[in-house]
Order: C-alpha cells, then structure tokens, then sequence
C-alpha cells in the first residue's frame, strides 16, 4: 500500500464465500467502492481498516471510483484486476431543498447498519444520517425519502432536514436527533396508537411496526424507519396493522434491530 496515500474504511460488506465491498474515503477528499473477489483476504482483515490498509494493492492512479481486487493466478498476490469511472445510482426524489455533502459531516458514533450520529457544521447541530453505503440499498433510501415527504408536517417521524450526497448524487438523508429517548413497550400502545392513526390517516401502511420503530421521548411516540412504508388504499390493511400494534410492543426479541436511537 502507498504510504502516502490516507485510506479510511468507511463500511464494508463481508463474505468469505463470495465477493465483499468496500467504501473507502481516500486522502480525505474521494470515496471509492472497491470489490474484493473470495480468498483474496480474510473477513477480519477486510473489516478493520489498520489491517486493510497495509494488505489492499496500491490504488491505481486517476479519476476512478470503482475497482475490482482478486489474486494472481501463479503468485497468489492480490492486484487490481480493473478500475473505472461508474455512474452509480442514486435517490430521484429530491423533494427537500436542503442538500449537504457527505465529505462535509463529520461522524460521530454509527447507531445501527447505515444510520449514523454526526455533525453537520452547515445546520450547526448534531442530526442523524442515514444513507445507502453501497448501491443496492439506493431503493431503500428512495423509498424511506418519499414516504418522510408524504408526512411532513403531521408530527409523525422525526423531521427531515435534508439530502445528503456524494460526488453530485442523493444516497441518504438527514433527520432531527431525538435526544433523551427510549423504545415502545407494551405499556406505550396508547401513544403508539395515537402516532400509527395519524399515519394511517395519510393512507400510508408503515409495513414494520415492532417496536425498535416507536421512539418514546416527552410523553408522546415518534415513527421511524419509512423504508417499507408504502401507500395503501386498503381500509382492511391499515386495520390489521393497528389491531397487530399490541402484538408487536410485547415483542421483546431483537427482531427489527433497535441497536440504536437516533
């Protein structure tokens, strides 16, 4: 690895069985995506980045941000195999007119998978970030920002604060940070009835209410997690959905994550 260049893992996507990706922040001012083909490196190289950063090849030179590392075929060393300029995807929905650029927040703690606590100096606060780290989870993200446009302003899911970016496209979002919250229980289903009714008054079925999803904070329950919420005209959908609520607070598996608060 070229010692002069700085090489910070962002995220990474593991397997040994099969290809991983990689998000990498290179010299602090470029992010390049870089697939690591199976037997190059073991999991635990690839995911911690001191590690990764003395065994990845040296990066080919230019204005690339796709590139592809497998294993010589007579050394067994590992190499670019390519690299190239791809036009990755990304969100379409650009209802918001708040746009900050991801090299411009500075990250604080990760809360859950995708979803971090950071500081945006443009909005002078501490908000929460949430993005796609590679590009097949872009329809997530898309889906999660029409459905944060659908409930502006019903005081439903914490407000949206704006797009975030990398080299020109929209991969995520920035939201309030609700501070000083906890969990839904089963002793919250009123105030979690309270929130869903309001959603389901838009027409909008949530698709995941366990209760990860209620945040608890000053009496009241906020909704997050849009990313399955979808619009429904189907009075029984929307029916079953608020008759399962009391299931889904008695729940007390880890199903639906709650690793974090934003």
């Amino acid at each position: 690895m070229d010692n002069l260049q700085k090489i910070d893992l962002l995220q990474a996507e593991v397997d040994e069985t099969d290809q991983s990706y990689l998000r990498l922040l290179v010299n602090n001012q470029s992010i390049k995506y870089i697939t690591i083909d199976p037997g190059v490196y073991s999991a635990e190289d690839m995911c911690f980045g001191p590690s990764l950063t003395l065994i990845l090849p040296e990066l080919p030179p230019g204005d690339w941000n796709d590139g592809l590392v497998t294993k010589g075929a007579k050394d067994g060393r590992a190499y670019f195999a390519s690299v190239k300029s791809t036009q990755f995807p990304g969100v379409q929905n650009h209802w918001h007119g708040t746009y900050v650029d991801y090299l411009g927040l500075s990250v604080r703690r990760k809360l859950r998978t995708g979803l971090y606590e950071v500081k945006c100096p443009s909005l002078d606060c501490t908000v929460v970030a949430k993005f796609a780290r590679f590009p097949w989870e872009i329809q997530y993200i898309e889906n999660e920002t029409s459905a944060y446009q659908w409930i502006s302003g019903y005081d439903i899911g914490p407000q949206f604060l704006g797009h975030v970016t990398e080299n020109g496209r929209v991969i995520g979002f920035l939201m309030e940070h609700i501070t000083n919250a906890r969990h839904a229980g089963a002793q919250d289903v009123e105030i979690c009835r309270e929130v869903l009714s309001r959603l389901h008054g838009l027409g909008i079925l949530h698709g995941d209410t366990n209760r990860f999803n209620f945040l608890i904070h000053d009496s009241k329950a906020t909704l997050i997690d849009f990313d399955t919420a979808q619009k429904c005209d189907d009075p029984d959908a929307l029916k079953q959905e608020m008759e399962n609520l009391p299931g889904c607070l008695k729940d007390l598996s880890s199903r639906g994550g709650g690793g974090g608060l934003p």
